[in-house]
């Protein structure tokens, strides 16, 4: 078997949101795998930083192109441009996301439920319209950046998580239509990933250490995940080694799904409690399974 960067070198991708964060880790893994990379965002002057960056890596050519993608002409206009420029589509990242203020659902603003509705699922189901005529040529594959607040609960996320939940239904819907076809769509789900958003985050707080080791307790691996480690999982999911593998929400999220207390804490308490309990029922002949 080929490995990934020697079937992937030379394929074409965009990453839609690939000036920050997880789109950028993404096209950062993907170019040094030898892809070339187009990556999209509103802001032209991060845009173009970004891609002067991903270029020093080596590997593929990174190209920046103005794009919001809440406004479905500019996303078929990324998607022309692309295809003009490398004559092909193999893998198209639907990325850009939004991701409100946070209020309870009473308190949430219909604008601004409708601007998160607008970039985060419609936006995603622009850049499958749009890309697929092209990847049904070339037997590329769709990934849509999800959220594992899509498969979890937490408060004040009632416009984010319920887009993040469309993303999945919608991919699994469009995997089935375009099996047919040869396109695979999958989705990831990544959980707590170290991105510029937290690093303000902790900014703004007043006890920025507490506030990351909060976050921290979300993962059972105890950290952050970076963003290279969903582009990783990104390039898998656009590779043959995962030719079988369609309709998947895959979390990323360093097992957040499995509850989201500080988990170190209670484990370390419970676990000298189990010691205990499990000294005195030895004295007392019970058998712990």
């Amino acid at each position: 078997m080929r490995s990934i960067e020697e079937e992937m070198k030379g394929k074409v991708a965009i990453v839609t949101g690939g000036n920050t964060g997880i789109g950028y880790g993404c096209a950062k893994v993907f170019l040094e795998a030898g892809m070339n990379v187009v990556i999209a965002a509103r802001r032209e002057e991060k845009g173009q930083q970004a891609a002067a960056e991903l270029n020093k890596l080596g590997g593929g050519e990174c190209t920046f192109f103005k794009c919001d993608v809440s406004d479905h002409e500019q996303v078929k206009a990324l998607v022309d441009f692309t295809v003009e420029k490398y004559g092909r589509l193999d893998t198209m990242v639907n990325n850009a996301g939004y991701n409100p203020l946070h209020f309870d659902a009473c308190d949430m603003s219909i604008e601004s439920y409708q601007q998160v509705l607008a970039t985060n699922l419609m936006g995603e189901f622009y850049g499958c319209k749009y890309a697929i005529p092209h990847l049904r040529k070339t037997k590329g594959s769709i990934i849509n950046m999800s959220s594992i607040l899509s498969k979890v609960g937490q408060e004040q996320t009632a416009g984010y998580s319920s887009t993040k939940g469309g993303i999945n239904s919608m991919t699994q819907t469009i995997a089935i239509e375009e099996a047919r076809h040869g396109v695979r769509v999958n989705a990831i789900c990544p959980g707590h990933i170290m991105t510029e958003i937290v690093y303000k985050e902790m900014e703004r707080n007043a006890d920025p250490q507490a506030y990351l080791d909060r976050c921290n307790h979300y993962s059972w691996l105890g950290r952050g995940g970076q963003p290279e480690e969903v582009g990783t999982a990104a390039l898998f999911l656009a590779s043959s080694w995962a030719s079988y593998i369609t309709g998947v929400t895959l979390n990323v999220s360093g097992g957040m799904e499995f509850g989201t207390i500080p988990k170190y804490y209670a484990f370390d308490e419970s676990n000298e409690k189990m010691k205990e309990m499990g000294e005195a029922g030895a004295a007392e002949g019970i058998c712990q399974q």
